[in-house]
């Protein structure tokens, strides 16, 4: 299943729009496919009844090589843009997996939508903004005991310890970091735990979360 979908994401970088700059085999393999599985660090992905969100999905990742890896696993692939949500789902029929929902929406409209908040007992974001986004988006999503496991490099973790507090108010505390390599490049896995409930006015719309960003980077 793997080697189909590194071909049909190859083929529509070259013939449709860019979903990609990692367009080579060897690349493909190591910092899309083997990247997402690196959850392993951190998760017990063998948890019967694990349903799982990946928010800003892009071209499926870390989401759907979960889900191929993990056949166990309930999956929601959900993204903003619509011609990735396209992609996914030309990509689910490719591989004959019909048991996975997508749906192109915002990760804080989810947030607010009874029909997911406090849904999943897994949110995944890998590479999707910075740390208080992440959380303000992941949290609400969250069953309590939920995790939110996030992909970051060396600036991004570095960064962590100053969102401990804005984390806890939103129902969460830092678990687990570990750390990895590819190529030389350092890389983080990290697990935040979700111990209470997040307070209803979170998420807020996204133009007020980077509003707040701004102000704390003054």
């Amino acid at each position: 299943m793997f080697e189909v979908y590194k071909n049909v994401l190859k083929d529509w970088n070259e013939t449709r729009f860019n979903l990609t700059a990692i367009k080579d085999d060897e690349g493909i393999a190591m910092k899309h496919f083997v990247d997402s599985l690196q959850i392993v660090r951190v998760m017990d992905m063998g948890a019967r009844d694990l349903s799982l969100i990946d928010v800003g999905t892009g071209a499926g990742f870390p989401g759907l090589p979960l889900k191929i890896a993990f056949p166990h696993v309930n999956l929601v692939l959900t993204d903003s843009r619509k011609k990735k949500t396209f992609f996914l789902e030309v990509l689910l029929r490719k591989l004959v997996l019909n048991d996975v929902k997508v749906f192109n929406s915002r990760g804080e409209e989810l947030g607010k939508d009874p029909n997911f908040r406090e849904h999943f007992n897994l949110v995944v974001m890998r590479e999707l903004g910075q740390i208080p986004l992440n959380v303000e988006i992941g949290l609400p999503l969250l069953q309590l005991r939920g995790a939110l496991v996030l992909w970051k490099g060396r600036v991004g973790v570095e960064s962590i310890k100053e969102h401990e507090q804005f984390i806890d108010m939103l129902g969460g505390w830092i678990e687990r970091v570990e750390s990895y390599s590819f190529d030389d490049v350092e890389r983080f896995v990290i697990l935040i735990r979700k111990y209470k409930e997040t307070p209803p006015k979170y998420p807020r719309s996204y133009s007020a979360m980077r509003r707040s960003l701004r102000k704390s980077e003054i």
